[in-house]
């Protein structure tokens, strides 16, 4: 399996599992377009692909904020490629917010890993730099805007996906909503 199969695999996996936790091999299998036999060359178990996908989606998310440079970019520019990397990798946010979120509890399966803990005070970190650079309101808690912003991040995801949203407006929609808020 290639990279890129493998990525489209884990990708469809992933929103598999987001919309349904309890999905069993068959219904992955069928979601992600491969025979069952083709996932099971790839992991034996259920446990295996759950394992595979939470391990791939936590790389992604480190990739996500490293690439988006929160340490080094001015706080606008970089949130903007935070929110267009999370865009792009839409499935495996969704996938993370989902599994891990000791919060939303929906349908959360896993633990709270220690990898989030740590991708979540990156972004408190970045949030407190951007309050103190006077980018962003600095009559929130840096913590309550992290929480903000992976809220946004997962309803993003999700009305695009139920066709409520398209997703060329997904960048403008969210900033316009995270930075200015609800009102005219």
């Amino acid at each position: 399996m290639t990279l890129t199969t493998e990525d489209a695999l884990l990708r469809s996996l992933a929103r598999t599992l987001t919309e349904n936790a309890g999905a069993t091999l068959q219904e992955m299998a069928t979601a992600a377009g491969v025979s069952r036999a083709t996932l099971y060359r790839f992991a034996a178990t259920r446990e295996q692909l759950l394992d595979a996908v939470q391990k791939h989606v936590l790389e992604v998310m480190a990739r996500i904020l490293d690439a988006a440079g929160l340490d080094s970019r001015p706080p606008l520019e970089a949130l903007r490629q935070l929110i267009a990397n999370y865009i792009e990798e839409r499935e495996f946010c969704a996938f993370m917010i989902s599994q891990f979120d000791p919060y939303i509890k929906r349908n959360a399966v896993a633990p709270f890993p220690e990898e989030c803990q740590v991708f979540e005070e990156r972004l408190d970190q970045f949030f407190q730099r951007g309050q103190a650079a006077g980018a962003f309101r600095s009559d929130m808690p840096s913590r309550w805007l992290t929480d903000l912003f992976f809220g946004f991040i997962f309803t993003l995801c999700e009305s695009e996906y139920r066709g409520r949203i398209a997703r060329v407006d997904m960048p403008q929609l969210f900033e316009g909503m995270f930075l200015q808020g609800a009102m005219a």
